[in-house]
C-alpha cells in the first residue's frame, strides 16, 4: 500500500476554515452559558459549621439537637450548641471503640417521647425543617442513652472527683480531636 501525499487542491478552502472556526466557537459558547447557567442559580441548602474527622455538623444538625432538647442554646459552661454537638461527636467516637450495652428498645422509646414533648406541638414542624424522620429521632435517642451509659460506666454516679476526671477527659478528646469549626460568613 503507497502512502498518499495530500494533494493541495483536496484541501480545504481558507474561508470555510474561518467559517467552522467561527461556528466552534459559537457552538462552544453556547454549550458553556447553557451548562455553567444553573451553576449561577444554586440555592443554599445548608451550611456546614463545624467538621470532626470526616463527619460534618450542620446547621440544621444543631437546630434539631436544640429542638429536641439534645443540646441546650448555652450550656452549663456557656458553650454555645455547636461545641456541644462537637463533644458528643467526639464522645461518640469513643463510645464505638469502648461500647457499652445497648439500650432496650423501651428506653429509646420513652427518651423519643420525651424528646418529642421538649420540642413542644411544634413537633411536626421541626421534623419537616431539619429532615429529621421517626428513624432519624431514635437514632440520636439511641446515641445519648449510649452516651449516658458510657459515662456512667467510665466516671461513676457523680461527685466532685468523677466531675474533674470526667471535664479532663472530655478536654483530652477535644485536644487530640481533628476539629474544625467553621466561622460564619459575615
Amino acid at each position: 500500500m503507497k502512502s498518499q501525499i495530500p494533494n493541495p487542491k483536496t484541501q480545504i478552502p481558507k474561508g470555510l476554515t474561518t467559517k467552522i472556526t467561527k461556528i466552534t466557537f459559537i457552538v462552544f459558547f453556547v454549550v458553556h452559558v447553557v451548562v455553567a447557567w444553573p451553576v449561577r442559580a444554586q440555592q443554599l441548602l445548608d451550611r456546614v459549621v463545624a467538621r470532626v474527622g470526616t463527619s460534618a455538623i450542620t446547621h440544621t444538625d444543631v437546630d434539631a439537637a436544640v429542638a429536641f432538647g439534645v443540646v441546650e442554646q448555652k450550656d452549663a459552661d456557656g458553650r454555645d450548641p455547636v461545641k456541644q454537638l462537637i463533644d458528643r461527636r467526639l464522645i461518640l467516637a469513643e463510645v464505638a471503640r469502648f461500647p457499652p450495652p445497648e439500650p432496650s428498645e423501651a428506653e429509646v422509646t420513652a427518651l423519643v417521647a420525651t424528646m418529642r414533648t421538649v420540642a413542644g406541638g411544634g413537633t411536626a414542624a421541626v421534623m419537616k425543617r431539619t429532615g429529621v424522620d421517626d428513624k432519624r429521632l431514635a437514632e440520636i435517642a439511641r446515641d445519648t442513652l449510649r452516651i449516658r451509659s458510657y459515662l456512667q460506666q467510665r466516671f461513676g454516679s457523680g461527685g466532685p472527683r468523677a466531675e474533674q476526671q470526667r471535664t479532663r477527659w472530655l478536654t483530652d478528646l477535644r485536644d487530640r480531636g481533628d476539629v474544625t469549626e467553621i466561622s460564619p460568613r459575615p
